[in-house]
């Protein structure tokens, strides 16, 4: 099975790759990206499925099953987005085992969940990135003022937000006005998502610093969107394997 593994790989990686470049430059990955995965991947299913027999059909029934579970319940807690459930779902089919010539390193889990595990903890680092950034940029005052904020986002001019309407980035904040001090003043309450920057938040934010009720600049997030991590974790998976069950395994063996 090595020649389909080697290509399943290479067109997974390809596809994975061009994804990363069209959710960066326009916010979408085209459905005809996961129509072909699927496309190559039944034939190639089918055609395992009758060289290797039942032992190959139960890895593929492991693979697709657990993985559309787990990708529908990221989905459903909005933790990413329809394009990298699909993405997952790609590779679970057309990569339901882990491949031969990759990281031997022992893994219960089929090659897609592996992938998605490996996303998760690498997303984990840009927390501290983003703090050891807002540790360059921002006086140390207004650091200790805003230490939670440091590990999630910075801050932007709200004149430059008009570029950040076709990215990933989102408000960290939302303003209204303040009732109890009769509008004179701007309440800011913090938001778990984030916010959309749209034309309505750029104006609203200009017209609130051009009346002196906020400063010039605004805290956003980073801005990066999930399907880079699963590309990452992706190539993680064949090059190093599952990386939190090898920190788990080498935790217990230190014991």
């Amino acid at each position: 099975m090595m020649p389909t593994e080697l290509f399943s790989v290479g067109f997974c990686a390809t596809i994975l790759c061009y994804a990363c470049y069209s959710d960066l430059k326009t916010r979408t990955v085209s459905n005809k990206l996961w129509l072909l995965l699927l496309a190559v991947g039944l034939p190639l299913a089918l055609y395992n499925g009758y060289r290797s027999g039942v032992p190959f059909l139960i890895g593929l029934g492991y693979s697709i099953g657990f993985t559309t579970l787990l990708a529908y319940l990221f989905f459903y807690l909005n933790l990413f987005g329809g394009a990298d459930a699909k993405a997952l779902m790609g590779i679970a089919l057309l990569i339901p085992t882990n491949p031969l010539f990759a990281a031997p390193i022992p893994d219960p889990f089929p090659f897609a969940i592996t992938t998605l595990f490996n996303g998760a903890m690498l997303s984990v680092l840009v927390f501290p990135l983003m703090f050891l950034y807002n540790v360059v940029k921002l006086p140390p005052s207004e650091l200790r003022a805003h230490l939670g904020l440091a590990f999630v986002g910075y801050k932007r001019s709200i004149d430059t937000l008009a570029s950040a309407k076709r990215t990933f980035q989102r408000l960290l904040h939302s303003y209204e006005l303040d009732e109890e001090s009769g509008g004179e003043t701007v309440r800011r309450a913090f938001v778990i998502r984030g916010l959309e920057i749209d034309e309505d938040a750029i104006h609203e934010l200009k017209t609130y610093h051009e009346q002196g009720k906020i400063g010039d600049a605004v805290w956003v997030t980073p801005g990066l969107p999930y399907m880079l991590f699963i590309t990452a974790g992706f190539f993680f998976a064949f090059f190093a394997g599952n990386l939190p069950f090898r920190i788990i395994l080498a935790f217990l063996s230190s014991l």
